[in-house]
């Protein structure tokens, strides 16, 4: 059989605009067309023109009163209308605020797309003091209870290729891999933070048909009743309550024959 070689292209213009935006994602202070041009590692001349482009587009917004530039809402309200993302939110999000006021807990969604796991809808806990991720949050995929719950329901090819794509050394990757099997079984993922004291993830997967397609975590603050002067439900009825929205979340999604 003939070998398909596989051409590379390239389009320099296009280069510079995926870096500039990679880059103001990543600044939380607004930057000048100097400062981006000396961190893409390209001249002022080099970015002008592109720098343009992406603030006449929406995609960057540029401040006349301090010459800045900062990355907009643009490409999150484009990635949002991606129709199984987009369809995902609409049933997902008065959910997900339902069970936060119901445990006083934050949530967040998050799915495995481009060889990141990413957070792409949230809801803050109502309690005045909480634990919650930004949109738009990578999350380690070995170190994470959204990660297991992802690894747990992807078959042996697809789990591979993530662990392959994901970073992760081979402990942690022991580490992960020893959780997979119970996680499937019971069908979510409790376990301590690895990254943070005091938070429990609770992990719930979400599918479409037989195919899972996002995962939903509550990181569950442990508080004190007496302090807070309130009741405090427990790790086990959040995880009811995340479960049974999970599956309202699934059902609804899944084309009824």
């Amino acid at each position: 059989m003939e070998k398909v070689v596989r051409q590379e292209y390239n389009a320099p213009a296009l280069e510079k605009g995926l870096d500039i935006l990679e880059l103001l994602a990543s600044s939380a202070e607004p930057m000048s067309k100097k400062q981006i041009a000396e961190m893409a590692g390209r001249s002022v001349g080099e970015i002008f023109r592109v720098l343009s482009v992406l603030a006449r587009r929406g995609y960057v917004t540029f401040n006349e009163d301090s010459g800045k530039y900062m990355f907009s809402m643009q490409m999150f309200t484009v990635a949002n209308q991606y129709p199984p993302q987009s369809q995902l939110l609409n049933i997902a999000k008065p959910l997900m605020k339902m069970v936060s006021e119901k445990v006083n807990q934050s949530c967040h969604v998050s799915w495995y797309d481009n060889q990141h796991l990413v957070v792409i809808g949230r809801e803050e806990s109502p309690y005045k003091m909480g634990f919650s991720l930004k949109i738009g949050a990578k999350l380690d995929v070995c170190s994470s209870g959204s990660g297991i719950v992802l690894l747990s329901f992807s078959d042996e090819l697809k789990r591979e290729k993530i662990l392959k794509q994901s970073g992760a050394t081979d402990y942690e990757i022991e580490q992960a891999n020893a959780l997979l099997n119970q996680t499937k079984n019971q069908g979510y993922f409790i376990g301590p933070s690895p990254q943070i004291s005091g938070i429990t993830n609770i992990s719930v997967p979400i599918f479409t048909g037989s195919e899972m397609l996002a995962v939903l975590t509550v990181p569950y603050v442990t508080l004190d009743s007496d302090a807070v002067h309130h009741a405090v439900d427990s790790i086990e009825t959040t995880k009811n309550e995340l479960v049974a929205i999970c599956q309202s979340i699934s059902h609804q999604l899944t084309p009824q024959v």
